[in-house]
C-alpha cells in the first residue's frame, strides 16, 4: 500500500502519536459518515513520495498588487518584499515562546475534525510552519497574497501549514492563490490553516482553488473568532480533479459576524466537495452562508453545511442556502444541510435547492439572436454572480469572473 513506507519515517514522540493515528485509520473511505460521498481510498494505488524537495521553475507570483506576497511551492515557505509595519513572520517554535498566553489557548482548542485523518497525516509530516502575526490595530489597505503553488515530476504528496494570529482591533485582507501545474505529475495536497482573530479585529479571507486534474487537493480551514470580531469568508473553487474543503469557525464571543461565501463550478471527471460548520458557544452572535454551485459534464459536487447553537449561545441568528445547478444531465449533486440547536432563543434557517436552468430563459434569449451556448453561459454567470460580485478587489474579482466564464464555455464547447 501507498501507505507503507510511512511507518519507516523517523519521527518525534508528538509527531509519531499523530502518524500512528493516520496509520490507524487510513485514507477515509465512504464507510466514514463524513466521507460518504468522497472516498480517498483509491490514493492507497499509489507510490507516493512523502518528501517532495523539488520546487517548480515557474514559480512566479500572482500579479494581484499586495502589501504582502508569500508563497508555499511544494510545502516550501517564502515570502517576498518588505514586510508591512506591524506584521511578523515567525517560525511557531519561536512564536510559541513569545505568546504563552495565547499558546494556553490554543492547546485547548478542540476542533472538529470529521473523522479527517487527513488532518493527522498534516500534522505528523510538517516539521514546522510559519506563524503571519498581525500586530493590535494593524490596517492594510492591500490584501496579504499567499500562493500555494505545487509542480513535481513524480507523484508526490505535500503537506503545507500556516498559522494566522490577527490581534485586537486589527483589519486585514488575505488572498490565497491556490494552484498547481497542468503539467505535473499526481498532487497530493494536505493543507492546514488555523486563523484566529482577536476582539474587534475583521479578516477578509478570498480563497481561489485552481487545481489540475491530477491533483487532490484536502483543505482544512480552522477560523477562531473572539467578540465583536467579523470574518468574510470566500472560497472559490474553480478546478480540480479531487477537491475536498474543510472550513470550520468557531465562535467564542459576543456580537461576532461570521459570513460564509462559496462558488464551485466542477467540470468532467471533477469532485467538489464543501463541508462547512459553523459552532456558536456564546450569545449574540450571527452567520450568514451563501453557497452556490454550478455543475458541468459529469462532474460530483458535494454540500454539508453544520450549524451547531450550544446552550450558552442564546440570541443567535444564524442563515445558510446552497443553491446549485445541474448543466448536464451527466452532473450529480449530493447537499445535506444539518442545524444542532440547543438554545431556545434564536433565529435559524437552513436551505438547498438542485435545478438545471430555465427553458424559458432560454428561449427568451435565443428568441433575440443568441446562440444556445452563449445563452447558457449568460444564465450560469448570473446564477453565480451574486457571490463573485462581493469581493471588493477589482483586479481579483475579474481574474475569478473570466476563470468562471471560461470554464463554462470549456465545457459547452467539448
Amino acid at each position: 500500500m501507498a501507505t507503507d513506507t510511512l511507518v519507516s519515517i523517523s519521527l518525534g514522540k508528538e509527531k509519531q502519536a499523530a502518524m500512528d493515528r493516520f496509520l490507524a485509520k487510513g485514507f477515509p473511505t465512504n464507510k466514514w459518515e463524513e466521507w460518504k460521498y468522497a472516498s480517498l481510498k483509491s490514493l492507497n494505488d499509489i507510490d507516493w513520495n512523502w518528501n517532495s524537495s523539488e520546487i517548480p521553475a515557474n514559480s512566479t507570483a500572482t500579479s494581484i498588487d499586495a502589501s504582502l506576497h508569500l508563497q508555499s511551492l511544494n510545502g516550501k515557505f517564502t515570502a517576498s518584499g518588505a514586510l508591512p509595519t506591524g506584521v511578523e513572520i515567525l517560525e511557531f517554535s519561536v512564536f510559541a515562546q513569545q505568546n504563552p498566553t495565547f499558546i494556553a489557548r490554543w492547546e485547548k482548542r478542540n476542533q472538529i475534525l470529521d473523522q479527517n485523518s487527513m488532518y493527522d497525516l498534516n500534522d505528523a509530516l510538517t516539521s514546522s510552519h510559519q506563524v503571519i502575526w498581525v500586530k493590535a490595530g494593524v490596517s492594510l489597505d492591500k490584501p496579504i497574497v499567499h500562493q500555494l503553488l505545487a509542480d513535481v515530476s513524480i507523484a508526490s504528496a505535500i503537506q503545507s501549514k500556516l498559522l494566522i494570529y490577527i490581534e485586537k482591533d486589527a483589519n486585514i485582507t488575505w488572498v490565497d492563490d491556490l494552484r498547481t501545474n497542468a503539467s505535473s505529475d499526481a498532487i497530493l495536497s494536505n493543507y492546514v490553516q488555523e486563523i484566529w482573530v482577536e476582539e474587534s479585529a475583521h479578516l477578509t479571507f478570498i480563497k481561489t482553488q485552481d487545481f489540475a486534474l491530477k491533483t487532490t487537493h484536502i483543505d482544512h480551514t480552522f477560523i477562531y473568532q473572539q467578540g465583536n470580531s467579523q470574518v468574510d469568508m470566500f472560497t472559490f473553487s474553480i478546478n480540480g480533479g479531487f477537491v475536498r474543503n474543510n472550513l470550520h469557525f468557531y465562535v467564542d464571543g459576543e456580537n461576532v459576524l461570521s459570513n460564509l461565501n462559496g462558488l464551485y463550478v466542477p467540470g468532467n471527471n471533477e469532485f467538489i466537495d464543501s463541508h462547512t460548520v459553523v459552532d456558536h458557544r456564546k450569545p449574540n452572535s450571527e452567520s450568514n452562508e451563501l453557497y452556490k454551485g454550478v455543475l458541468l459534464g459529469n462532474s460530483t459536487g458535494v454540500f454539508n453545511g453544520k450549524i451547531f447553537v450550544r446552550p450558552d449561545a442564546q440570541k443567535t441568528n444564524a442563515f445558510q442556502s446552497c443553491k446549485n445547478v445541474l448543466a448536464s444531465d451527466k452532473a450529480t449533486m449530493n447537499t445535506k444541510p444539518q442545524l444542532e440547536i440547543w438554545a431556545d432563543d434564536v433565529k435559524c434557517s437552513h436551505g438547498t435547492t438542485t435545478g438545471q436552468l430555465s427553458d424559458e430563459a432560454l428561449f427568451y434569449m435565443r428568441s433575440r439572436g443568441i446562440s444556445q451556448d452563449a445563452a447558457k453561459t449568460l444564465l450560469m454567470l448570473a446564477f453565480v454572480q451574486q457571490v463573485i460580485d462581493k469581493v471588493e478587489i477589482p483586479d481579483l474579482k475579474e481574474s475569478i469572473s473570466n476563470r468562471v466564464v471560461a470554464k463554462m464555455e470549456q465545457a459547452l464547447s467539448a
